[in-house]
């Protein structure tokens, strides 16, 4: 049998591999891979982001879960406590907490921007800077708030005027106020922190410490974790974001900021 010469289209066939890739076949594998990072590194990004947020959020909520606990168990139930004042609360609460600064009513404590609510409108201006708000650091990346007023004895009448103009007055019982957890990366003055993003309300009963609107259904949770300007019962209050940590534990996810 005569193989002479069989190795010849072998031959030209290597030649054409080592030669390698011509450019237009460079720049179109280029333009492919730019094309689909430019696709898929924004939600990579996003969903970073997310869970980051969404691990110290919970981290968050335990911690002052476990401090409540314990000054219970220490002090009775909260309706009892000395809720006098916005700093009384965080006093009850700071023997439980691993407490890094004790701002108070002190300038500090939050990152500097501003305080807005989730659709963006202004809620509390710049809290570092404001010594109404007795603030505390806490071990761990976040601080607490008390921006609201305590109600001593966890029981009182709430009034304002809805989209209709009429006076709405409910007598709460159950609820000693309200205390917000701020996350506190490192954040310059022009960092906007949002509502149920950055910074997220808990309500203090006497049954425990819980997001806000933990006991609502789902449309009330979703209705106010919205990007919306006013709220249709209440105009006077810029409160959209405030039940996002309740969505946050009941769907385990932030979609409602990337809507």
């Amino acid at each position: 049998m005569d193989l002479r010469g069989g190795g010849a289209p072998q031959n030209r066939l290597l030649k054409r591999i080592f030669l390698g890739f011509t450019l237009a076949e460079v720049l179109v594998t280029i333009g492919i891979i730019g094309i689909v990072a430019a696709l898929t590194i924004p939600n990579l990004t996003r969903k970073w982001e997310e869970r980051a947020i969404i691990s110290k959020y919970k981290k968050m909520y335990s911690t002052l879960a476990n401090a409540y606990n314990r000054a219970v168990a220490d002090n009775g139930s909260p309706e009892y406590w000395d809720l006098s004042d916005k700093s009384s609360l965080l006093k009850m609460l700071e023997p439980y907490l691993n407490v890094t600064e004790r701002c108070y009513n002190k300038k500090g404590c939050v990152s500097d921007g501003l305080f807005n609510a989730l659709s963006g409108e202004v809620r509390y201006g710049r809290i570092s800077q404001n010594t109404a708000y007795p603030k505390l650091r806490l071990n761990g990346g976040f601080s607490l708030v008390v921006l609201d007023p305590i109600h001593n004895g966890c029981e009182y009448d709430s009034t304002y005027t809805n989209s209709e103009g009429n006076t709405v007055t409910s007598h709460i019982t159950n609820d000693c106020g309200p205390i917000t957890g701020v996350i506190t990366n490192a954040k310059g003055k022009n960092y906007i922190n949002y509502l149920g993003k950055d910074h997220f309300m808990f309500q203090v009963t006497t049954k425990g410490i819980y997001p806000y609107g933990y006991n609502r259904q789902d449309t009330h949770i979703r209705k106010y974790c919205k990007k919306e300007s006013l709220e249709a019962d209440d105009p006077n209050a810029v409160t959209n974001g405030q039940t996002c940590g309740a969505w946050i534990l009941r769907y385990d996810n932030m979609d409602y900021f990337y809507e």
